[in-house]
């Protein structure tokens, strides 16, 4: 079976080098955009299993990369999950809303829990 390959939107390099480790360490295909706009190109060119979006990203927001991957119809499909350290609680339902499936915040957990949350949504997804 092939790797599960996992998208992460995020513009702080020491992230992309922590995640990327992590997941790569653990068998998934990890392959990164560091902003909204290419997020959305590489989602539509490598239909990746599942999207981690950051909130805070540099010049642009992450709810605006969110609406433009859940209104696209080659991206719509693809679960994401916010992982942010952005706490704000209307940002965060405001994400729930718009199709997120989850909504962690990265000073909470360590890195094998987010690949632990990351397996246990793509095996739902399979299930369904």
């Amino acid at each position: 079976m092939p790797a599960f390959k996992i998208l992460f939107i995020e513009d702080d390099p020491d992230q992309i080098f922590l995640y990327t480790t992590k997941f790569k360490l653990e068998g998934y295909n990890f392959i990164c955009a560091k902003n909204g706009i290419d997020g959305l190109k590489l989602a539509e060119k490598e239909k990746p299993n599942l999207i981690l979006l950051d909130i805070l990203l540099g010049n642009e927001s992450g709810i605006d990369a969110l609406k433009n991957l859940k209104t696209n119809k080659k991206t719509k499909d693809i679960p994401v999950i916010v992982f942010t350290n952005f706490t704000k609680k209307e940002t965060v339902e405001q994400s729930l809303a718009l199709g997120a499936v989850d909504y962690i915040i990265k000073s909470k957990v360590v890195p094998s829990e987010i690949v632990k949350k990351v397996a246990e949504t793509l095996s739902k997804k399979r299930v369904k």
